[in-house]
């Protein structure tokens, strides 16, 4: 009798624990980075999305002389931008810029897109938006091609520091404002 009960119990602890043991051999792929792997060797969500928000900063030189009754200032800007990161490549930005000179403010809105690399990574945009300009009485649109690098820095690629040249151009006259600055972001 003793001999059937440890049969039984045997069968019935091994019916029980099998079923276990194979989830748990179960893989999944882990073709990421290291450290990224968790349970069975998925990933816990890159951060390849998310937001990011920027302080930027930098020298802007009007085409135009700002007329006598237009703000002056040192030939400087400031300004940020707010970006919606759709893939590690590829991100919607939304940045506002004040140009002392001239008084101009510039808002924009377009898309980013990120060369493969890591820390540094180059970047092209083109954004489109309004252009306040004073001396020209009004708003006007305009567009902002983009040129830039970016330094991905931090445990988690979170800090952005960047480099780029934005030549800002009103449709319908002003002159262009030719920006050439520096970034600093934190990616969420």
């Amino acid at each position: 009798m003793k001999r059937h009960s440890r049969l039984c119990g045997a069968l019935l602890s091994l019916a029980v624990a099998a079923p276990l043991t194979a989830a748990a051999q179960d893989r999944g792929r882990t073709d990421g980075p290291e450290e990224s792997e968790y349970g069975k060797g998925g990933y816990s969500g890159s951060n390849s999305q998310g937001v990011s928000l920027q302080l930027d900063w930098g020298a802007a030189i009007n085409d135009k002389e700002p007329p006598e009754d237009a703000p002056s200032g040192p030939p400087l800007y400031v300004g940020a931008t707010l970006s919606l990161w759709g893939a590690d490549w590829f991100s919607l930005d939304a940045s506002a810029a004040y140009v002392f000179d001239g008084g101009r403010f510039i808002g924009m809105v377009g898309p980013k897109f990120r060369t493969w690399g890591w820390p540094l990574v180059f970047t092209a945009g083109l954004r489109a938006g309004a252009i306040v300009i004073p001396e020209a009485e009004g708003l006007r649109f305009g567009i902002s091609p983009q040129v830039g690098a970016e330094i991905l820095m931090g445990h988690r690629d979170n800090i952005l520091l960047g480099l780029n040249y934005n030549p800002d151009i009103p449709i319908g006259g002003g002159g262009v404002t030719h920006r050439l600055g520096m970034s600093i972001g934190y990616r969420f």
